[in-house]
Formats: structure tokens, sequence, C-alpha cells
């Protein structure tokens, strides 16, 4: 039987970023973090109860800010874990998503010993002021205390996140962060994302009022080359879009959802793909304690993918890798050659944005810069 994935969600943080959009909430009561983390377990035991106890290969912790609450809250749900799904415990990958500023010496330990052994940390930036402007509630100095906790804890697996095209941001401002990140020898893994501006985050509404001094498109484009470069240069090979790692330290958890392996998702908002279907969770969080308080599921929306579905999945997915797709997998998922199924893949390659090399097409750096025109092309 086929591993899973399995993602559990922590909607608390101490303080909303400005930029953020994901459900979570800041502030964290006692009774109400109690409540939310029984609900988690007890949609993880329905889950079991219904489809069996899976093998599972990795376990990720979202959030939110996970390493905000207390590490008792993240034990009690791996050991549900442990009982509904079946660990390889000498092979897993677990994570946690974890800021500075939230981590102590005795909770980084608490992790390890409850069989987390990767973390992600969200730095952003390295820059005080770039953090300030973001809402974050660290400092650089606070990445780096906390990037010493989890060595001594003994975390040997450290991604950190990092974000380009902030307001203000320079382009030596970018080239600071690669610098002094690929530095960090027990950093292994970075993932680097654009500033995208959410409705109905502060942003927006600075956005709006013309209060956002934003680098232009030109400028970010340059920021997202150095970055490609500056890591590359610093042994950390580009295998996705947005991911970076050093040989042998890439996501084994977030590889899944790019070449559509099952994951299920738990808590809030979280997301699922299994036997086919797409599903999401709901994203308030009394009408979720609720429904699985009530033996529901607390599901917003599902999705059985049809075949045509599945195919552009596959393709505008796999292509987020660097390795790109091989029409050798596609045959033999789908019975037919994409090179039949997508007559537009030749005019991507006309037009320089995918490259071919026999039977796997992938991105160009062109192609890379304006992915979203390839994507459209098989959705």
């Amino acid at each position: 039987m086929e591993n899973v994935g399995i993602y559990v969600h922590v909607p608390f943080c101490r303080q909303k970023c400005r930029y953020c959009d994901f459900p979570s909430w800041a502030g964290l009561g006692e009774a109400e973090a109690g409540r939310y983390f029984d609900a988690v377990c007890l949609e993880i035991k329905a889950f079991a109860a219904e489809h069996g106890r899976l093998p599972a290969g990795t376990v990720y912790f979202g959030g939110g800010t996970p390493s905000y609450v207390a590490a008792g809250y993240i034990g009690k749900v791996m050991d549900c874990i442990r009982e509904c799904f079946k660990l390889p415990e000498a092979a897993i990958e677990a994570s946690i998503e974890a800021n500075p500023g939230t981590l102590t010496d005795a909770k980084c330990r608490a992790y390890r010993s409850m069989g987390l052994n990767r973390v992600s940390m969200g730095l952003q930036t390295t820059s005080d002021r770039g953090l300030k402007a973001l809402g974050r509630i660290h400092t650089y100095a606070d990445f780096v205390a906390s990037l010493d906790l989890l060595v001594g804890a003994g975390f040997e697996n450290i991604s950190a996140d990092l974000m380009f095209g902030l307001p203000g941001q320079t382009l030596e401002d970018v080239r600071q962060d690669i610098d002094r990140l690929t530095a960090f020898a027990p950093i292994k893994h970075i993932s680097c994302y654009s500033l995208k501006i959410e409705e109905g985050t502060a942003f927006d509404t600075l956005y709006r009022q013309g209060k956002l001094p934003l680098p232009d498109e030109g400028l970010e484009r340059q920021m997202q080359h150095a970055i490609i470069d500056g890591l590359a240069e610093n042994g950390f090979e580009q295998y996705e879009l947005s991911n970076f790692a050093r040989n042998g330290w890439e996501s084994r958890h977030n590889s899944l959802y790019w070449v559509m392996k099952p994951y299920v998702g738990f808590g809030l908002g979280a997301a699922s793909y299994y036997k086919e279907e797409r599903r999401t969770n709901v994203m308030d969080m009394e009408d979720y304690c609720a429904l699985v308080t009530q033996g529901k599921a607390p599901v917003l929306e599902a999705h059985t993918l049809d075949a045509q579905e599945k195919k552009g999945d596959f393709m505008f997915l796999g292509l987020r890798r660097m390795c790109g797709v091989d029409d050798a997998d596609y045959r033999e998922l789908f019975g037919s050659s994409f090179f039949e199924d997508f007559e537009e893949i030749g005019s991507l390659v006309e037009r320089g944005l995918l490259t071919r090399e026999d039977q796997v097409i992938r991105l160009t750096p062109k192609g890379q810069d304006l992915a979203n025109q390839v994507f459209v092309a098989f959705v």
C-alpha cells in the first residue's frame, strides 16, 4: 500500500503578519487550544476508522505558527498519528514550522523526543527593517539564536523561508539574505517566495491606499534571478520553482504535492488529496470543532478529479519541478501521450517556454519567469 503524507494545521500565532491570509489567529486561550487539538485528534481517529491504519512516510505541522503553542499539544497529536497510522520511525520525515522568537531549548528538545526531525523556519528576510515592515515578531538575531537552539537539540534538517519583492527592499538586501543564510551549515533547504498582496490583509489595505512602496516588476525579476544564481553558487540546487536544497535534503513532504501522491490534511482549512479526491476543511473555528465533535466530516468542499483534470494536474504540478515531466510516466498513468493530449506543448516549445529532451519536457529559464503562462495551457 502506498504511503500517504500527513498535514496538520495549527491556526494559532502570536501576531498576525501584515501579508498573511492563512486561517490563523493571534492570541491563544488555553481552553480554546485544548478544544482545538482535541478536535484534530478526533478527526484523525475518524479518518482511521473509515480508511484503516494507513502507512505514512511524512508528517508536517504547518500554520499559523505551530511553535507558538505548547509542545505538549504537538506531542498529543503525534501520539494520535502514531496510533492511527503506520509510521516508519527510522525513515520518516516529520516537520514542524517554527518562527524565531517562539522557540526555547525545552521546546526544541521536546520536538526531538516526540520524533520530529525537520524544522522549517519562517525567517522571510535577514533585514530587521524588512521584518518590521512585514509585521514579524522577531529580529535577525532572534533567528540566529533559534538556529543555535535547534542545533543544540539535535536537529540536522533545517529549512528557512525567504520572501522577496518586499516593501522598500533592494537588490542588495536580497543578496545579503542569500549570503547570510548560505553561510549557516545547518540550513539544508531554502524556500523562496515573492510577496503576494492578498485580499483582506493589512498589506492589501495599504496597497489600495497607495502606501506600500513595492519593487517594480523588473526589479522583482532581478531579485528572483539573484536568488537562483546566488543559491546555486553556494551549493543549493533548485529542484522546484520555489525550493532549493543541498544535495539530498529536498523536502519529501512537499514533493508529494508535485507528483500527485496522496496526502491527508487535518485541522482548520487543511487540504487533502486522497483516492483522487481533493478536499478542503472548513475555515471557521467554531464550525470545525462542532462538526468534528458531532462525528461529521469538517469539509468545506470536495471534488473528485475526472480524467482530464488529473492529466492537467499531473502536467502543471510536475512542471514546477526542475526535472520536468516524463511522457513515460504519463503513459503509465493515463495510457496516452501528453504530446497527443496537449497540442499546446509544441507552441510552448517554439516560444522558448518549454524545452524538450526526448520524452521529457521542462521549463526553460524564460518559462520559469513566465510559469503561469505555461500552466494555464494545462488547466
